[in-house]
Formats: C-alpha cells, structure tokens, sequence
C-alpha cells in the first residue's frame, strides 16, 4: 500500500526526472563529441527530441495533479467570486478534451503499428513516440477523475464530521 501511495504522488515526477536527466546525459556525450573528438553523432538530437516529447505530455498529468496546468484566468481576476466556479468548468472542459482525443490519439498509435514506420537515425518505431499523447492524456484523465473523487470525500468526511 505504501509503495501505490508513492507512486500516486511521485509517479509523473519520476518520469519527468529521467526524461530530462537524460536529455541533459545525452546532449553533454554529444557536446564531448563535437568538441573532444571533433565528429557529432546522428542519434542524440532525436533521442532528445522525443525524450522533451514524453517529457511534456507526461507533464501534463502532473499539472493537473497539482493544480498548474495553463488557463485564461482574466475573468478569475476581473470578478474573484468566479474563480471557484470557473476552476470547475476550466477542468471539465480539460476532461472533455482529454476523452475526445483518446480515440484519435489512438487510431494514430494504432495505423504506425501497422504501418512499421521507424524514425530515420534511431530506428524506433514511430508509435513509442506518438504512444505519448494517448499516455498523457490517460493520465490527464485520471488525475482529473481522482482529484474530484478525492474532493467528494473530503466533502463527504466534512459532513460527516470524520475529518480532522
């Protein structure tokens, strides 16, 4: 149980972690490269690329968790009574979007599967990188989810008078 509660809170971090750790690794090997051995390698800017790529989709998930993900808030700093209301319809509207683009986000995974279509200097099957969207948008899905989930209990409890 305690290694769910950790992974509940630290999951997209750690991911977020390694993927730029390795971009960091990756583009100072191919600093080393130009500069020590004087001849760059093929491989490290695309590896890169599709790292930053993972990075920001898996991102999003993370926002959602803690609340930071980007929105128009000038009607939330003109009239401050709406910014509960408006949170509230900012993350259904994030939801919406999210469970629409599931299905596309999927038929596309699903055509490079079939399709075998591989990237030019690493060889990687195109679908892992494009497996990132549907990955971020299932975590969107489910941070959503858990944060109104976790918000009724908290209410429940409230009403209750269980919580602290």
């Amino acid at each position: 149980m305690k290694v769910l509660r950790w992974l509940d809170k630290h999951f997209e971090e750690c991911i977020m972690f390694l993927a730029i750790w390795l971009v960091v690794c990756i583009s100072f090997l191919q600093i080393i490269m130009r500069y020590a051995a004087k001849s760059s390698l093929a491989w490290p800017e695309e590896l890169n690329r599709y790292l930053f790529i993972w990075f920001a989709y898996i991102a999003l998930g993370y926002a959602v968790r803690h609340s930071c993900h980007t929105r128009i808030d000038i009607f939330e700093t003109l009239i401050p009574r709406l910014k509960k209301p408006l949170s509230y319809v900012c993350d259904l509207g994030l939801l919406f979007f999210a469970v629409y683009m599931i299905k596309p986000g999927y038929n596309v995974v699903l055509q490079l599967i079939q399709s075998q279509q591989t990237s030019s200097a690493l060889n990687l099957p195109m679908y892992l990188v494009y497996l990132s969207l549907f990955t971020g948008l299932i975590l969107t899905i489910l941070r959503l989810v858990q944060k109104y989930v976790l918000k009724l209990l908290a209410l429940k409890q409230r009403k209750e008078g269980t919580a602290p």
